[in-house]
């Protein structure tokens, strides 16, 4: 094999080839009086989305997350995650209450998800944990981008 297939085939496997990492959200709660800081913690999650829902007994208090990454609708907060380690937010409410809310979480580079505060993907519980189907992502532009590279390089000889 020439020199030059060996590398083209060395850089393919490499951008093709993809990592296993533990990818999981864990959820702390932290109560003081009628107020509850929950505190999401982010493990390989580069982009990605956390959803969280709230009991009916407590009431939205804010986050230290960015405004326009957090959407809050009803007793559902959704956060945008961008290479995040960490999502706090507070809720005004009992203590016991914490132990109702419930979140799910998506990796949108791999398609995985599953159910925050779970071992990782495809924990069994009551949200489905479903792969999202396969779309185009970063490891296509690179390896186009490699190949793009080694043609002008043969052409401009």
């Amino acid at each position: 094999m020439a020199p030059k297939r060996a590398v083209l085939l060395c850089v393919l496997i490499f951008l093709f080839a993809a990592p296993v990492t533990a990818v999981s959200v864990e959820r702390t709660l932290t109560s003081s009086e009628n107020n509850l800081e929950v505190t999401l913690t982010v493990m390989d999650i580069p982009v990605g989305g956390i959803v969280e829902t709230i009991p009916e007994s407590c009431t939205w208090a804010g986050t230290d997350h960015p405004d326009d990454q957090t959407r809050v609708s009803g007793q559902k907060i959704a956060f945008a995650v961008i290479g995040e380690e960490a999502i706090r937010y507070r809720v005004q409410g009992p203590s016991e209450a914490g132990k109702e809310i419930a979140g799910t979480w998506e990796n949108l580079q791999t398609g995985e998800s599953g159910v925050v505060g779970s071992d990782g993907p495809g924990d069994s519980g009551e949200v489905a944990q479903t792969a999202a189907p396969a779309t185009p992502g970063f490891e296509w532009a690179a390896a186009l981008a490699a190949l793009a590279v080694l043609c002008a390089r043969r052409c401009g000889r």
